[in-house]
């Protein structure tokens, strides 16, 4: 007599190595746009729209005019006229001469400034469509059509948007002006959720585990305490998370060599670094102590855990770091981002240029925020805080944060679909009151931060 037996399986001893990762029911990408750079300099460009044919004959791709060194060029161009112009911006009296402080270095919300922010924003888009129009300028029966589709995709509003390329390009500071419109430029990081990607593949790792608060860390130089909101931030990650705090670079290395390197958040509030060596120039970033932490830092921690088994390294990165008023430096920090996703970060978010330290204290607080209580991805909590600074505060510099891999990051597993509020009891400390649940994706009010030097 034939009988079913039920058997259970509790050991997979392929360690799931017999099928591809899950890609957790992410949302497909409305636009991946490649640009590849050849030995010669020269650019090739690629669109794949999702869901739609391409020309009958041929994918979406031309042979850009503009050489790569001249992209890089005029993306350094425009960072640094967003250093000088927004940055670093002071009032000049009728002789020509600044006077005052830093207009935008002391406040958040710029509404007050109206008069001077509105038209420097305009300027601002103008800037960025002329870089766009820079790429893609040139004539020929190639590169005229492939220019029309891919304006007309980004005149469009509400994509997702993958630049995949090792041009790196401040492409939510780019502006486009949608067609038959008489309006003027607007920046494509304020129409579209976007991220820039290029790097390598990443390691495969097993799924996380399931776990019931969020592991993060601050990563800090404690001479940027109590600077704008960024006591608020270590409330934050305290209240809502096991929060590990680290101030030098030995105690970041240390956790580098552990293969379980198993942080769902890992934020850096710190300075950025320049060593000199010989002709090569490192950048990156120094904690508390002032050793250089940098790309080859982080390859060389994790590769000597990479093929323990069971090693794990997915972080996001929030990376907010100052580089002494060298606006194309920060862009250098790519590197240091890439060295996190190569070896397994899920995104690296971080700014194109150097941000003044109360507005960077104060969008750290509001991403970090809505990334460990809400549901939202972090291209789409990129993409409301832009229209939050710029619609709401008039203030710009949401754009300058660029997500690189990341825009389908997520905090799969939340303790709580509440936000508690916090209390500062009379020692100081903050702790969890009440649980509020409208409080559950809140949008607040940013006020202004106390005085601060002018830039990170």
């Amino acid at each position: 007599m034939a009988v079913e037996l039920h058997a259970d399986i509790v050991h997979d001893p392929s360690g799931e190595y017999t099928r591809w990762p899950a890609d957790h029911g992410h949302r497909p990408l409305d636009l991946t746009v490649t640009l590849s750079v050849c030995t010669d300099d020269r650019v090739l460009i690629h669109a794949y729209p999702s869901g739609r044919r391409a020309p009958r004959t041929r994918v979406h791709r031309a042979w850009l005019h503009t050489s790569a060194s001249a992209i890089r060029a005029e993306a350094d161009r425009l960072r640094q006229f967003w250093s000088e112009n927004v940055v670093h911006h002071r009032p000049v009296d009728a002789h020509g001469m600044p006077r005052g402080p830093y207009t935008f270095a002391d406040a958040c919300d710029l509404r007050p400034h109206r008069d001077t922010v509105d038209p420097l924003l305009e300027e601002l888009a103008v800037q960025g469509k002329r870089v766009l129009d820079k790429v893609l300028a040139g004539a020929g029966n190639e590169l005229e059509p492939f220019r029309a589709f891919l304006l007309g995709e980004l005149g469009r509003e509400g994509l997702r948007v993958s630049f995949d390329s090792e041009l790196y390009l401040p492409w939510p500071m780019l502006a486009v002006r949608p067609d038959g419109s008489g309006a003027p430029p607007s920046f494509l990081g304020h129409r579209h959720q976007i991220e820039q990607t290029g790097a390598p593949y990443a390691p495969y790792q097993a799924p996380p585990a399931t776990r019931s608060t969020p592991a993060t860390s601050l990563n800090t130089d404690t001479t940027l305490d109590g600077v704008g909101r960024s006591d608020a931030v270590y409330d934050l990650l305290r209240v809502a998370s096991d929060v590990t705090v680290r101030t030098t670079a030995e105690e970041l290395f240390k956790s580098l060599r552990s293969p379980h390197f198993d942080e769902d958040l890992m934020y850096f509030w710190c300075h950025g670094m320049f060593v000199e060596r010989g002709a090569h120039r490192t950048v990156g970033i120094r904690l508390s102590d002032g050793r250089l932490i940098d790309a080859d830092a982080v390859h060389r921690y994790r590769e000597e855990c990479r093929d323990s088994p069971g090693a794990v390294f997915r972080p996001f990165v929030l990376l907010n770091a100052c580089h002494a008023g060298e606006a194309a430096a920060t862009a250098e920090l790519e590197y240091l981002g890439n060295a996190f996703i190569e070896n397994g970060a899920d995104g690296v978010l971080g700014p194109q240029i150097e941000i003044p330290q109360v507005f960077a204290a104060e969008y750290a607080h509001a991403f970090i925020e809505r990334y460990l209580y809400g549901d939202a991805t972090a291209g789409e909590i990129c993409h409301r805080l832009v229209r939050h600074f710029l619609d709401d505060l008039r203030n710009p510099l949401a754009l300058a944060y660029s997500l690189h891999c990341g825009i389908d990051s997520r905090l799969e597993i939340r303790p709580s679909t509440t936000r508690p509020l916090l209390a500062r009891p009379e020692d100081g400390s903050a702790r969890p009151a009440a649980a509020i649940p409208s409080q559950a994706v809140a949008s607040p009010s940013i006020p202004p931060g106390p005085s601060a030097s002018p830039a990170r």
